[in-house]
């Protein structure tokens, strides 16, 4: 009995130590997208903004200082971000277009959910 019981649990152990020590060792990942707020944030200098709590999460996360778009609006600018292409060479390029991905590409948020991410 005493076998059979230390077997049992070394088998619930292994199958489940894995699992924990993976979600232990992945990183909080918050992306927070804003419609067309350019870089009117107190934590990017501007003096009129007030925006405690954005300019908290920006002490303790990435900061990008050096970007730019290669669309001039919000849904096609997102649409290059979550695929990583142009927004021209994927027919996303017009504000409330009904375009399908090609079948090869793999938006980076499914990529996100294999790792073990819960994305919305």
């Amino acid at each position: 009995m005493r076998t059979t019981g230390s077997a049992f649990v070394f088998c619930f152990l292994a199958l489940v130590s894995p699992q924990m020590s993976r979600a232990e060792a992945l990183p909080n990942i918050l992306w927070l997208s804003a419609e067309d707020i350019s870089a009117h944030l107190g934590c990017y200098g501007d003096p009129h903004a007030i925006t405690p709590n954005l300019d908290a999460l920006a002490t303790q996360g990435v900061r990008y200082t050096k970007v730019f778009t290669t669309a001039g609006v919000c849904a096609p600018c997102r649409s290059g971000i979550i695929t990583g292409m142009y927004q021209n060479s994927i027919g996303t390029h017009h504000m409330r277009c009904d375009a399908v991905l090609p079948g090869w590409m793999k938006p980076f948020p499914l990529y996100l959910r294999e790792a073990g991410y819960y994305c919305t």
